[in-house]
């Protein structure tokens, strides 16, 4: 208590400056850290997304394989006057689509163009909240990443864009010609 009431007026300003310089410098690592965690959650999503679908392609090749041993096998052991059952191989039913998924494929549609995944999230949030659906800015996010990787990843709805910025934008798949460049017309425009 005693240096606060050594100090004069120019000291108290120099403070105070100091003060807000180190906020403002805490704000922007806040908002660094928050875009590399969202960088990290699509990164992480993607790659687990990726292990699912190469385990469920091996799953799915272990059973066909399957399937055709048991269906040799059967037809070795059927004789002429004998009828055999034939197995069906299960497949997956896509996943359904969560009314997250249908907003951001609504946005991305109404924009008639690739869409930056931050601009993704301010339209679907805004009609999230619209809806009703919201609940935090944290919950959306999260739930708008895995949205967008099951979207471009599990179901095909969706494809990537690189540009040059941060992160990712994302097209319907009708948009791109058939060596994969995004058509004219439906490329990423900025400032949306």
């Amino acid at each position: 208590m005693k240096y606060t009431q050594n100090l004069n007026e120019f000291d108290i300003l120099d403070l105070l400056n100091e003060y807000h310089s180190e906020l403002r410098k805490l704000e922007y690592k806040a908002e660094f850290v928050k875009g590399k965690i969202g960088e990290l959650e699509n990164l992480y999503f993607t790659l687990k997304s990726s292990k699912l679908t190469a385990a469920n392609e091996l799953q799915k090749t272990e059973k066909s394989n399957e399937f055709v041993n048991k269906t040799t096998t059967k037809t070795k052991d059927i004789s002429d006057n004998q009828i055999g059952e034939e197995e069906t191989v299960k497949t997956r039913k896509p996943y359904p689509l969560s009314r997250y998924d249908q907003i951001i494929l609504h946005c991305i549609e109404e924009n008639g163009r690739a869409t930056l995944s931050k601009d993704i999230f301010d339209q679907t949030k805004a009609k999230a909240i619209e809806e009703g659906i919201f609940e935090s800015e944290e919950k959306a996010k999260s739930k708008i990443n895995q949205c967008l990787v099951k979207l471009t990843n599990r179901r095909g709805d969706l494809r990537k864009v690189n540009h040059k910025g941060r992160g990712f934008a994302y097209a319907l798949p009708v948009w791109f010609d058939e060596r994969g460049k995004i058509i004219k017309g439906h490329g990423i425009k900025l400032g949306l």
